[in-house]
């Protein structure tokens, strides 16, 4: 047993979390997915959408040539102009034809969602990420299913919307804290959501 600084006696792994806790230590991350879970397919009202209750994003629109990269960031509107989501765009997603491409994104109110288009067929390689560090909003409902904020952000996935009221909860590339990021399989309506 140790004496901590505040005269309790603590063991020495105790200590350990707390010196970690302080910054004296390893920074304590959450682990990323360990391995991707499989894409689900639910109903819509099955599904708890995460809420935003922070400046709105403008919807974008922007053209570069077919067989280059291109990562978009959308940022929630003023004052704060945080980050809302990335949709990155691989060398080889609209293949090497050396056309323009225009991309058009707009988010979704209310909730942390887009839809996207393209002017070209997508063959592969479009990653969305969400960012929710600042205007993370879990609706009253997630509390109820989940028992937490943080249990519900841990089941937290993107998922494409269907024509079916459904949605295609997509796996996961990574769960970082606070984000969240998939593939996606070309255009259409993206909202990150856990099921109940």
């Amino acid at each position: 047993m140790i004496r901590a600084i505040f005269r309790a006696r603590i063991a020495p792994a105790t200590l350990l979390v707390v010196l970690s806790a302080c910054g004296s230590g390893p920074r304590a991350t959450t682990p990323p997915t360990q391995s991707p879970s499989p894409a689900r397919i639910l109903p819509l009202a099955r599904v708890i959408v995460l809420e935003t209750a922070g400046p709105p994003p403008s919807d974008t629109s922007v053209s570069f040539t077919a067989g280059t990269s291109r990562i978009i960031v959308l940022r929630h509107g003023p004052p704060e102009n945080i980050v809302f989501a990335r949709v990155s765009f691989s060398a080889a997603a609209f293949g090497d034809s050396g056309q323009t491409v225009t991309v058009e994104i707009r988010p979704r109110p209310g909730v942390y969602g887009l839809e996207l288009s393209t002017s070209m067929p997508v063959r592969s390689g479009v990653t969305i990420e969400f960012d929710y560090a600042r205007f993370f909003s879990a609706p009253a409902r997630a509390r109820q299913v989940y028992g937490s904020d943080v249990a519900f952000e841990r089941a937290l996935a993107v998922g494409r919307l269907l024509g079916d009221g459904q949605i295609e909860l997509l796996a996961s590339i990574s769960h970082e804290l606070d984000e969240v990021s998939a593939l996606a399989p070309g255009p259409g309506s993206y909202l990150v959501g856990a099921p109940q």
